[in-house]
């Protein structure tokens, strides 16, 4: 199908041929602008995917994932491999699928540890998101587990002192905090 011509976005200028076969006018240059707020989001943010189910060429990874959305129960994770193989991608779509677009930034704190990667943010930001407890809210037509979630992107940057602090929190919150760790080399 064909969008309507009304929601059509196109980014440039349309010569007057052009313009005149496109029912635009025919007479001058049409000068046609993207949305400014689609112009602002960088492709890869644009087209990434939103749910676990649009991930592609990872039907094992889905298909686990989607078991674990169904029964409220999720594993500490660990996705490994190449930059750009979206691992960070299925992270978010797992937490959106858990948590919906309300309880999600409470439940969810996503850092990349090559930028936060010392002791002192394991010990402050992500034992302090770790140790608070989840009350019982819920999103109608999402699970809504009683458990949140930290995403660590670039885990394998991190410095011993602050590897050796996370395995400790993990230990210590595993009932009601579950860790993802996205790491390019294992």
């Amino acid at each position: 199908t064909i969008a309507p011509r009304s929601s059509v976005k196109l980014s440039g200028e349309v010569p007057p041929k052009m313009s005149k076969m496109m029912g635009l006018g025919g007479d001058r240059v049409v000068k046609i602008e993207e949305p400014k707020a689609s112009r602002a989001l960088p492709w890869v943010e644009r087209y990434r995917p939103k749910n676990v189910s649009d991930v592609s060429s990872q039907e094992a990874v889905v298909s686990t994932l989607l078991s674990a959305i169904e029964q409220k129960a999720m594993p500490h994770l660990l996705f490994y491999g190449p930059p750009g193989t979206g691992k960070t991608s299925v992270a978010l779509a797992l937490a959106r699928a858990l948590y919906g677009p309300v309880l999600y930034k409470a439940r969810i704190l996503e850092m990349n540890a090559s930028d936060e990667r010392g002791i002192d943010i394991v010990r402050e930001k992500i034992k302090t998101f770790a140790q608070a407890s989840v009350g019982k809210q819920s999103t109608p037509g999402y699970p809504c587990p009683t458990f949140k979630i930290i995403i660590l992107d670039e885990a394998d940057a991190m410095t011993k002192d602050a590897q050796a602090a996370l395995r400790r929190t993990i230990e210590n919150y595993s009932n009601v905090t579950r860790f993802c760790m996205i790491c390019n080399y294992v």
